[in-house]
């Protein structure tokens, strides 16, 4: 094991960290099937990047949730209309493609979406890459999926937090009862 100790987290394994992650593992699968459900529903095409998008967002607290949703809405918006507006000025690929990748680097440090660059850089590949349909279709697509995909995260975040909450509290007044009859 000397190789994953190298990149393993300074952590141990508990009772909390393992409800943690199949609570995670949890909303990741609820994410994708809910935002499947929507993409059929919709005749929408594939959901395979708005699921991405809302499984990459997932994190164990809200607010990190939210941030991460933020900064991968933003990024890809500005990647898939760099992508698209680079592609629609140049016609071969590869060529687009990296003048895009640059532009979109040098747009994230100057906005300071350090966060976002590699989301960012993705979206450009994908629309300026991926065979078929028009550039303009797929960085459509890909900013729609993006957004679908974050909101339905969010969307189960704030049902999941809420019942948390909620369940909490519950055990709190319990425990106040509890404490208040003896």
């Amino acid at each position: 094991m000397g190789f994953l100790s190298e990149i393993q987290a300074q952590r141990t394994i508990d009772r909390e960290s393992f409800a943690e992650s199949c609570a995670h593992a949890a909303q990741a699968v609820v994410a994708t099937l809910l935002v499947a459900a929507l993409y059929q529903w919709l005749a929408h095409g594939s959901a395979m990047w708005a699921a991405v998008s809302a499984v990459l967002v997932l994190q164990p607290r809200f607010h990190r949730s939210l941030a991460a949703s933020a900064i991968r809405v933003i990024a890809n918006l500005l990647g898939a209309g760099i992508g698209v507006g680079i592609s629609l000025l140049l016609p071969d690929r590869l060529e687009a493609s990296c003048i895009a990748l640059a532009l979109i680097v040098l747009t994230c440090e100057l906005l300071r979406l350090d966060a976002g660059v590699r989301s960012a850089c993705a979206s450009v590949l994908i629309v300026t890459m991926v065979p078929g349909g028009s550039v303009v279709a797929r960085g459509w697509e890909r900013a729609t999926a993006v957004c679908v995909g974050c909101g339905v995260a969010l969307a189960l975040q704030v049902v999941v937090y809420g019942l948390l909450r909620r369940v909490r509290q519950a055990a709190a007044f319990g425990e106040t009862m509890q404490t208040g009859d003896e």
